[in-house]
């Protein structure tokens, strides 16, 4: 029982150590950089790549999905009108 609350004793101690020196811990890509850095831009426009590629993939898939669909609506009444 001893071993335990001295073990969580030391992580509560490293957490709150850690928690209040981000430098030490270097937990962001950013905390170091400057906001004129390009090593900042950079990581910026990444994470923006990397949220906008879901919604441009779902946006492509939709977009041929629809025009397939169109161009077998109009095949569709050209064949019945004939």
């Amino acid at each position: 029982m001893k071993g335990a609350r001295l073990k969580a004793t030391a992580t509560m101690i490293a957490g709150a150590i850690v928690a209040a020196a981000p430098r030490l811990a270097n937990a962001c890509a950013t905390c170091g950089l400057s906001d004129d850095s390009p090593a900042f831009r950079a990581y910026k426009t990444s994470a923006l790549f990397m949220v906008a590629s879901p919604y441009a993939s779902f946006a492509v898939i939709g977009g041929i999905t629809y025009f397939v669909y169109r161009r077998s609506q109009r095949q569709d009444r050209k064949s019945t009108t004939k």
